[in-house]
């Protein structure tokens, strides 16, 4: 009876003692499991936490006190990183920015980097000017330049000539503005942000011909915005601002039908049925938009509000299939 006592005494101790160790070992963020630009590092105060669909979210401190953020998807690559408090450390920066890159002349605008984001379709690089203004680059797989914003600048004078198609800068529509802060070419489409001679803020969109697809000034955007926002109010489908790894734009039951028409005969129309609302998400976050809000049916149009890649609230107009036909200020 004593030694049967003693025995599990002694499996408990051992037990015990496993799990002051072992589990301890399991659990601790350990540098080796980290891509090996960010295991050089040698990053203190390492934290490391998988999300859902996989991607891992790295914080940690260099040793002169750069706090450092990166995703990790599940191939190991790394997809973001982020300084605050300095610059990138060369390491990531070799990692994430090729060389054709680096050496392009627009990176001569760049007093220091601090961040990188790969994304399917292009890779944006953003730091500071010199000055200490902020600065945005975004490229795409071919490392042909697509796009540049700058704060309190303007961009110089051939860089816009090289993002800009002709037939866009003999529109007189560019004649009108006196300093260009922004050009950005997605899908066909340019947006082009800054200041005319009165300092007041304008944007154009053109398409590859040179036609004007949108133009406004400062004061255009804000009672249009309210009603549009009043138009629909609390009703009709939400897209959510979830990424691709969240089950799509409404958790995990997708897109919300319309159903029907709220509360009368005035209700929203309801939305295809084969609209896949779960790709389109999708689809447009990886192009930079993001704060989905409501997404409504105005005949064989699909319209839905979202923040585009500029951060402006815009209200896009999607045709059946869910590509994006036209973006107007809210």
């Amino acid at each position: 009876m004593v030694m049967r006592k003693f025995t599990t005494s002694a499996a408990m101790l051992a037990l015990i003692a496993g799990i002051g160790t072992g589990a301890m070992a399991q659990t601790a963020p350990a540098a080796t499991d980290l891509p090996a630009p960010l295991a050089g590092l040698n990053l203190k105060n390492l934290d490391i936490e998988t999300k859902r669909d996989g991607m891992r979210e790295i914080e940690g401190r260099t040793a002169d006190g750069v706090d450092i953020e990166a995703k990790v998807d599940m191939a190991g690559n790394l997809v973001e990183v982020e300084a605050d408090g300095g610059a990138l450390p060369q390491p990531l920066l070799d990692a994430m920015v090729p060389a054709d890159l680096r050496g392009q002349q627009v990176m001569s605008l760049f007093g220091s980097i601090t961040e990188v984001k790969q994304r399917p379709e292009h890779v944006e690089i953003s730091g500071r000017q010199p000055t200490g203004a902020e600065i945005e680059a975004r490229f795409d797989r071919q490392n042909a330049l697509i796009g540049v914003e700058v704060d309190d600048a303007s961009l110089p004078a051939d860089l816009v000539g090289a993002l800009l198609p002709q037939a866009v800068r003999d529109n007189e529509v560019i004649g009108q503005f006196d300093r260009i802060e922004e050009i950005m070419n997605r899908n066909g489409r340019i947006m082009v942000e800054g200041e005319d001679a009165n300092g007041e803020d304008m944007r154009a969109m053109f398409d590859t011909d040179g036609r004007v697809l949108r133009f406004g000034r400062e004061d255009d955007d804000g009672p249009k915005g309210d009603r549009d926002r009043g138009r629909h109010g609390d009703h009709g489908p939400r897209m959510g601002d979830r990424g691709p790894g969240d089950h799509g734009p409404h958790g995990e039951h997708g897109a919300r039908g319309a159903g029907p028409a709220g509360d009368g005969p005035r209700g929203p129309a309801p939305i295809p049925a084969d609209f896949d609302a779960v790709a389109v998400n999708q689809k447009l976050t990886q192009a930079g938009y993001k704060d989905f809000g409501f997404l409504r049916a105005e005949g064989p149009r699909l319209m839905l509000e979202a923040t585009n890649p500029q951060g402006e609230a815009v209200t896009l107009e999607l045709d059946p299939r869910g590509e994006v036909v036209r973006e107007t200020a809210r």
